[in-house]
Formats: C-alpha cells, sequence, structure tokens
C-alpha cells in the first residue's frame, strides 16, 4: 500500500509568506495626496515606537496606517465579554456569531482610529478641500484595516502564528531602522540590555509548573505522570504588546473629541498626560500590562472551570479536595505566577520607559531593549508551532 506523506509546514509557510508581502506592499502605499516629506524629520519617542508595532507604518500615512491594532483590540473585548458571559453563553454562541460580532466591533474601532487620525494628517496643495482628503484617507484607512483583518483571520487558519507574524514585521522595521540611525558605543548599553530581557523571557517561556493529578482510569506506572502545566508567565508577552491598544482606548476617546472640541484646555491637558514619554502616562502603561496580565491569564486559562471539568470527570489534584478547594487552589497557584511574571514586565518595561522619561537615553532608543523581549515572546511560539508542523509531516500515512 502506498504511504502518503504530509507538506503541512511547506504549504502554511508559503500562504504565511504571501500574506506578508500583501502586508508589506500595503504599508508602502501612501494615502491620497498624503505628503511624507512633513514626517521625514518628525522625531519618533517611545509611544509612537510601541504603537507602531501594532500599526501598518511607523508614521501611520498609508492604507495599512492602522494596522493590526482594530483587529486585536476587538478580538480582546470578544474575549472579556465571552469570560463575563460564562460558559453557558459562550456554548450557545456559534462561531459565525462570534467572528460577525468580532468584525462589527473592529469597524467600530477602526472608524474612530480613523478619524481621529485624519486629523493629524499633511496632505499635499490639492484642487480639494482638506475635508474631502480626510474623508478619502478614512475611506481607505477603514479599507485597510478591513484587508488586515482578512489576513489575520485566514493566517489564523492556513498559515503560521495567526496574527503574529504582522506584529514580527512591525518590530523587525522598528528594529532595523533603530541599529541603522545610531552608532555602537551609542547602542552597546542598550544592546546589552536587550539579550538580558530577551533571556528572561526565553527562561520564563521555558519553566513549566506542574500540578500532579490523580486520574481515576489510570492505576500504572503513567498515574505520576498526569499534570496540569503552567508556564512562569502563564500567557506570554501577550499583556505587554497588547497593553498599547488598551493604553490607546482613553486616549483615542480624548483624541476624538478633540477632533471636534479643539479648544478645549482641559481635554488637552489630559490628552498631553495620556503618553508614555511622561511619567503619568508611563504609570498608566505599566499598570495596563500588569492588569492585563491578571485579566487575560484568568480568562484564558479559566482555574474555575478547569476545577469544574475535574470535579466531572472524578478526577482531583494531589492532596486537595475536588469542587472548591480544588479551584481555589488553582486560582491560588495562577494568581501567584501572574503577579510575579507581571511584576517582571513591569520592571523590564520600566528600565526602558525610565531611561527615556529621565533623559538619559534618546526617545528612540526607549524601547529598543524591550524589543529583545518582546521579540523572543513572539518567536518562541511561532517556533514551537513550525517545530509541530514539522513533526507532523515526519509521519508518513498510509489511510
Amino acid at each position: 500500500m502506498k504511504k502518503n506523506k504530509t507538506h503541512e509546514l511547506i504549504k502554511r509557510l508559503l500562504f504565511t509568506i504571501l500574506i506578508l508581502l500583501v502586508y508589506i506592499a500595503g504599508r508602502s502605499l501612501l494615502l491620497y495626496q498624503v505628503d511624507p516629506a512633513a514626517y521625514e524629520l518628525e522625531e519618533l519617542n517611545s509611544q509612537n515606537i510601541m504603537i507602531s508595532m501594532i500599526s501598518g507604518d511607523r508614521y501611520q500615512y498609508t492604507i495599512f496606517a492602522l494596522g493590526i491594532m482594530p483587529y486585536i483590540t476587538a478580538t480582546l473585548i470578544i474575549w472579556i465579554i465571552m469570560a463575563v458571559r460564562g460558559a453557558e453563553y459562550r456554548a450557545r454562541s456559534s462561531p459565525q456569531k462570534i467572528e460577525r460580532l468580532s468584525l462589527v466591533l473592529m469597524f467600530t474601532i477602526a472608524a474612530a482610529s480613523a478619524v481621529s487620525r485624519a486629523k493629524d494628517l499633511v496632505f499635499r496643495e490639492s484642487g480639494l478641500a482638506l475635508e474631502v482628503l480626510q474623508a478619502i484617507a478614512i475611506l481607505e484607512m477603514l479599507t485597510g484595516a478591513f484587508i488586515i483583518y482578512q489576513m489575520a483571520t485566514l493566517n489564523k487558519k492556513h498559515g503560521i502564528g495567526g496574527q503574529t507574524p504582522l506584529i514580527l514585521v512591525n518590530i523587525l522595521d522598528n528594529l532595523v531602522s533603530t541599529i541603522q540611525k545610531f552608532a555602537w558605543e551609542e547602542l552597546y548599553e542598550a544592546f546589552g540590555l536587550f539579550l538580558i530581557m530577551a533571556m528572561v523571557i526565553l527562561i520564563m517561556e521555558n519553566v513549566i509548573i506542574r500540578i500532579p493529578v490523580q486520574r481515576v482510569s489510570i492505576h500504572n506506572t503513567y498515574a505520576d505522570k498526569n499534570y496540569i502545566a503552567f508556564k512562569f508567565d502563564p500567557i506570554g508577552v501577550m499583556p505587554v504588546m497588547f497593553a498599547v491598544s488598551f493604553f490607546m482606548i482613553p486616549q483615542l476617546a480624548v483624541r476624538f473629541l478633540l477632533f471636534f472640541y479643539g479648544d478645549n484646555s482641559t481635554l488637552q491637558l489630559i490628552y498631553g498626560k495620556l503618553n508614555m514619554t511622561n511619567s503619568t502616562g508611563m504609570a498608566i502603561y505599566l499598570g495596563i500590562i500588569f492588569g492585563l496580565n491578571l485579566l487575560f491569564s484568568f480568562i484564558i486559562l479559566m482555574p474555575g472551570e478547569m476545577a469544574g471539568q475535574l470535579q466531572k470527570s472524578g478526577d482531583s489534584i494531589v492532596n486537595v479536595y475536588a469542587g472548591k478547594k480544588t479551584k481555589r487552589y488553582l486560582r491560588r497557584k495562577l494568581l501567584l505566577l501572574c503577579v510575579l511574571s507581571g511584576s517582571i514586565f513591569c520592571i523590564m518595561m520600566g528600565i526602558s520607559l525610565g531611561l527615556s522619561v529621565k533623559g538619559e537615553i534618546s526617545s528612540e532608543l526607549a524601547l529598543f531593549p524591550a524589543t529583545g523581549m518582546i521579540l523572543t515572546g513572539i518567536l518562541f511560539p511561532i517556533y514551537q508551532e513550525v517545530k509541530a508542523y514539522w513533526k507532523f509531516d515526519s509521519y508518513s500515512f498510509f489511510m
């Protein structure tokens, strides 16, 4: 009988490469009549660099200006809604319903972002009124956001890494631009911190906390090999990356109001504080990272439902009674890991941002060390996914 060999890894890698080529092309298509010369000398500070990791380009003046941010924010809000509504609501919600809700939410966020972004765009001299040019730019950015939404969705089904390869392109672009701009004498200290942060995240990704479980159906030498596994950083660097989206929500709301009430001094003061280049904005951003680490860990891992499933199957954690005690035990264990990992995230990000706020390093170098942490956190799961498909392709199937 002829044996069949799969080529799943190659297919998925080629699909992801195609998605990235489209994304890179879209990042170079300028919005209609926008003036790129007006942005060439604009200094990039730590907030702009962080935002550019989830936006389509450094200066946000291409058709992919909004980048992956509307998709990410919509996805995170849907996760929160599903977690709050409970398991019964999730069971009654079809994938099509969730996808429609995500799309509507994504368009709402994209529309608000496009309107606020259009206000700051600089256009060339044209026969069209400024309001018309802004309206065209808004439509172009909305179209770009929808294309990115489709690409991220398709890559999740047929490619590697879901939406993270799109974020990876932005990070590598920032990294290369930063390295080219500064001399080695200015970079070596930041590069040392870059390597240290990358190593810390790599260790955290590989440290597994095992909670032994007694399965009622297993009574042999493999009984002691059953366990619930938590990573030291339960959900990786997701809070660090996605904190930008949540940091931008109040900023976006104030910016949207300034579009209509530009002379309001109170709104201008609030908008000035909501910036990572000052201590207030930095503290808010670090607080969001810590909070999201807790929130996402409990939403995604669901220790309460995990305890309920153990009780239904008759299994139990060794030396812990089933039911409420198991639920409390898992929640305490996860809370401890979240507090430890969240504190490490905040310390590492705080070092980068703090040096910039104090003026000890250039604002463009502020997030260079933290990029090592984020880059490692993205590349390691992609490596694991590639490894899994490579192992899958190593088998020969005869049926």
